[in-house]
């Protein structure tokens, strides 16, 4: 009886570490697919800027909780738009020249150039 006991301990401490060992790998690549996700996004909000770059439009507004996940953070400088998540920086280039930040609950309006007709 005591050896039946024994074994189920047994079986029982090589899953617990079975599991331990599957779930660090498991955060990993949540961790990894999440920083890809982040790289992608800052990758399309830049398009987007370079398609309103080269429209016709003048200005543009930009609503953060229809852009950026919740916990994220935006800012375009330089033609550069750096997506900040946590300690993570997410970069990529664009055609737009301009400056601007823009939070997840936040709002803003960009232009590309003033009409004549505005003056």
């Amino acid at each position: 009886m005591i050896e039946f006991t024994l074994s189920r301990v047994a079986v029982c401490s090589c899953g617990i570490v079975l599991l331990a060992s599957v779930t660090g790998v498991l955060g990993g690549l949540y961790d990894n697919e999440e920083s890809q996700m982040d790289d992608e996004l800052a990758e399309r909000i830049a398009h987007m800027l370079d398609v309103f770059e080269s429209s016709d439009l003048d200005s543009l507004i930009l609503d953060g909780s229809m852009i950026l996940p919740e916990d994220r953070f935006l800012r375009v400088h330089d033609n550069f738009v750096e997506l900040y998540s946590g300690e993570r920086t997410h970069i990529a280039t664009t055609d737009y020249s301009k400056s601007f930040e823009l939070s997840w609950n936040g709002i803003v309006e960009i232009t590309r150039r003033t009409s004549p007709r505005s003056s």
